[in-house]
């Protein structure tokens, strides 16, 4: 006849949940490793895309686009846990509608983080990146010299409805204040504001173009979202003039 104890009780409870204490552990060290390789590989993907930009400026740092993905690959594998890195739809300078001098890749690439009880297959991430490039303006034919520029006026930033308005405001103008900000998706942003149920923004990548409501939003949307059609950007009050946008009547534009 057997007897139960409390001692047998207690060795088969710990038999069954240590098993699953350890593997929550390790469930959490797997996750926890996954983000740090996702984050070294944006990391080194912005710092790339930043020197690549300053480097834009003169002819010799345009040819550097030629080896850029190669550059970008090798420097990736090099300094995170991932392999296979791939930079893909690599764009540069070109002009997207309403923006010039725009540069462009996605990194795909896979995680060499392995879970230590081989039931979760590779792990595999992909990165977006869009910036601009610091060309400065090309659209003066003449060099000014050091007293012209002292003459001209300070930068004033206003800002426009680029797809249907003609007019430029005040950032408090209350037609700013209600609008969706034109945006590139991040970390703190995720961390602010949730995806819209409408677009389904939770697909897009960091770095990716987004659009938000600073002042009364709680969602990120898509560019072709239908609640962003009217969307805002910031630019200098000069290049607005020159634009032919005029004064708004509400704020005064200035």
């Amino acid at each position: 006849m057997f007897k139960s104890t409390k001692k047998g009780s207690i060795g088969v409870e710990a038999a069954i949940v240590l098993p699953l204490i350890i593997l929550g552990i390790l469930t959490i060290s797997y996750l926890i490793k996954v983000n740090c390789t996702n984050e070294t590989v944006m990391s080194i993907a912005a710092d790339e895309a930043r020197k690549l930009n300053i480097e834009s400026y003169t002819l010799t740092g345009r040819m550097g686009a030629f080896d850029f993905t190669s550059k970008l690959n090798h420097r990736i594998e090099e300094n995170s846990d991932s392999s296979y890195v791939k930079t893909e739809d690599f764009k540069y300078l070109y002009f997207n509608g309403y923006m010039d001098n725009l540069i462009s890749f996605h990194v795909a690439y896979k995680m060499n983080c392995n879970f230590p009880i081989s039931f979760y297959g590779p792990v595999w991430g992909k990165e977006t990146i869009v910036t601009r490039a610091f060309l400065g303006s090309n659209r003066y034919h003449s060099t000014k010299g050091f007293p012209v520029m002292e003459e001209e006026e300070e930068s004033q930033l206003v800002w426009i409805f680029p797809v249907a308005g003609k007019k430029y405001h005040q950032k408090e103008c209350p037609y700013i204040q209600v609008a969706a900000t034109q945006t590139i998706l991040t970390t703190q942003i995720k961390r602010k504001y949730k995806p819209c149920s409408i677009c389904h923004s939770r697909k897009l990548g960091k770095g990716s173009v987004i659009y938000c409501f600073f002042n009364n939003g709680e969602s990120y949307h898509c560019p072709d979202c239908s609640t962003v059609q009217r969307y805002v950007m910031e630019i200098e009050k000069s290049e607005a003039v020159k634009r032919g946008y005029t004064p708004c009547l509400k704020c005064g534009g200035s």
